[in-house]
C-alpha cells in the first residue's frame, strides 16, 4: 500500500521542553537540531500533527484523524486548527472514500476529526482501536465527544492485541496510553506516538511526562526501533518533522524552520 503523509498542523508545544521530557540536556537538544531541525523551536519544540493516508489493492485506510476543526478540544489547546479534510480532497480522496480508520491511540489530537457532532466524520468507515484504549478513555470527554458517534453508529472495531488488517498488521506499543498501537505496512512503521519527540528515537529511555507507563513506553520504542531496523523500513510518527529510519537518521534531507508540508508520499 502506498502511504501519503497528511501534516494537519504544525503547533508549539504548550509546555517547557524540560518539563515535558525529564532528563532533557544540551546534548538531546544538538542532536535534534542537527538531525531534525523542524522539531526545534528556540528552546521548546514544534510539534507536527501527522495522519498517514494507505491506498492501494486493500482499500484506502486512514492512520489517526489529527486534532481537528477550530472549536474543537485540540484545536483550543494548541491555537491552531486542522485541516485534514482538505488535503483528502488534495490528494483526490472523498471522506466517503475511506474504508478505514485506525487511530493509534485515543488522545484529543489523534482523534480530531473523527466525529462531526452526534455522527462519525467517516460515514462509510470501519474505525479500529485495541480494546485496552477503549476501556482507559470510556466516559472521558474526548470518548463522549469523539467515540461514542463511532460506537452508536455501529462503526468501531474493537482489537485485543496484534491484528492483521488487509496490506498491514496492528502492533501494540502500550506505554504512552495502555492500548496503543502501531501500524506495521511495507513501506513504513506508522507509530503514532510511541515517542512524541524525536530524540526519544535516539533515547528510547528519555521520557514523556504524560506516558502513562514509562517502563512500558521504553521498551515499546526499543522494539518498533528494531521491527524497523530488521525490515529496512522507515518508523513515520506523529509528531517528528519528518521519518527515520531504524538507525534513526531521517528519511528526507532536514530543513531549518517550520514548514506544514504538502501532502507526499514515504
Amino acid at each position: 500500500m502506498d502511504v501519503t503523509v497528511l501534516c494537519d498542523a504544525v503547533a508549539v508545544f504548550p509546555e517547557p521542553i524540560d518539563e515535558a521530557l525529564p532528563g532533557w540536556t544540551p546534548t538531546h537538544a544538538e542532536w535534534t537540531a542537527e538531525v531534525m531541525p523542524g522539531n526545534v523551536q528556540g528552546s521548546g519544540w514544534w510539534l507536527h500533527f501527522h495522519s498517514y493516508l494507505l491506498t492501494g489493492e486493500a482499500g484506502v485506510v486512514l492512520v489517526d484523524a489529527g486534532i481537528g476543526p477550530a472549536g474543537g478540544e485540540a484545536a483550543t489547546w494548541l491555537g491552531v486548527s486542522g485541516r485534514l479534510p482538505a488535503l483528502l480532497a488534495k490528494v483526490g480522496v472523498q471522506e466517503s472514500d475511506i474504508d478505514t480508520v485506525v487511530l493509534t491511540h485515543v488522545h484529543l489530537d489523534h482523534v480530531g476529526w473523527s466525529a462531526e457532532g452526534e455522527r462519525p466524520r467517516f460515514t462509510n468507515a470501519e474505525y479500529v482501536v485495541q480494546r485496552d484504549e477503549i476501556e482507559h478513555v470510556r466516559g472521558g470527554t474526548t470518548y463522549e465527544r469523539m467515540i461514542r458517534p463511532i460506537v452508536e453508529a455501529g462503526q468501531l472495531r474493537v482489537v485485543d492485541g496484534e491484528t492483521a488488517l488487509p496490506g498491514m498488521r496492528l502492533l501494540p506499543t502500550p506505554g504512552h496510553t495502555p492500548g496503543h498501537q502501531s501500524v506495521v505496512t511495507e513501506r513504513a512503521v506508522l507509530g503514532g506516538d510511541v515517542w512524541v519527540h524525536p530524540a526519544q528515537a535516539r533515547w528510547p529511555e528519555l521520557t514523556y511526562v504524560y506516558e502513562r507507563d514509562p517502563a512500558r513506553a521504553i521498551t515499546s520504542r526499543r522494539e518498533v526501533l528494531a521491527v524497523a531496523a530488521a525490515s529496512g523500513i522507515p518508523i513515520a510518527a506523529a509528531h517528528p518533522h519528518a521519518a527515520l529510519s531504524g538507525d534513526v537518521r531521517p528519511l528526507s534531507t532536514p530543513t531549518a524552520g517550520v514548514e506544514v508540508c504538502p501532502p507526499y508520499r514515504l
